[in-house]
């Protein structure tokens, strides 16, 4: 299975001036933790990272310091959407993998708990929400079941031919998704859900990096 990484965006929310996958977290660049960690997944094949542009020199320095093998550099798009579309063309196994740079801190045994669910169109990995989530503008306007409700994560598990023919009609309906696996659900697929870890932050704020740098000290 070829696995594509994503690591195009450029991570303003957390104010830095360079883009956050290469923040160096407790002396590695966060993009290294995910590479390491798929590299390690014996089923995981080739690793597609989508780049951007300026800085295609400094993804290939760092796979090359750190020694991570069969990994292809991609040229990302303007969008999250756009970039896995464009890594799709790369892929050449039936199912692929969608991680996120922004999730330093998966394992070997969660990424294999994930590839471990078999003859599912699309296995994405939630958690419960914790608080209460209504709809609204600046008055509430609608209650939501919080039992019901879930936070998505990453890594995701895809029929790689599914996955692909959902962003080409994504291209063609002007359809934004802000994840694959609603892109696919949106397309009239089944999307499986698994147990995700609630140490699986998405790095977005400054203070999302100290308590990854925390929960990395601990680990």
């Amino acid at each position: 299975m070829d696995a594509i990484l994503l690591s195009a965006g450029i991570g303003s929310r957390t104010g830095l001036k360079y883009p956050k996958q290469f923040l160096s977290i407790n002396g590695k660049p966060m993009l290294v933790y995910s590479l390491e960690v798929l590299r390690r997944c014996k089923e995981i094949d080739k690793i597609v990272v989508t780049c951007t542009q300026d800085y295609l020199e400094v993804y290939q320095g760092y796979i090359e310091k750190y020694h991570i093998n069969d990994v292809h550099c991609v040229l990302g798009g303007s969008t999250r959407q756009e970039s896995v579309r464009l890594a799709l063309e790369y892929v050449n196994t039936e199912k692929v993998m969608v991680h996120e740079a922004a999730r330093p801190l998966i394992s070997v045994d969660f990424v294999e708990s994930v590839l471990a669910v078999k003859n599912e169109v699309a296995v994405v990995p939630t958690i419960p929400v914790k608080f209460t989530v209504v709809e609204g503008g600046i008055y509430m306007e609608k209650e939501l079941i919080r039992s019901c409700l879930h936070n998505i994560q990453l890594p995701q598990v895809f029929d790689t031919h599914i996955l692909y023919d959902a962003h080409q009609e994504a291209v063609r309906d002007g359809y934004v998704a802000t994840e694959d696996g609603m892109l696919v659900f949106h397309y009239g697929h089944k999307v499986r859900f698994i147990e995700g870890r609630e140490s699986n932050i998405k790095v977005t704020t400054m203070l999302d990096i100290e308590i990854v740098e925390k929960l990395l000290k601990l680990s």
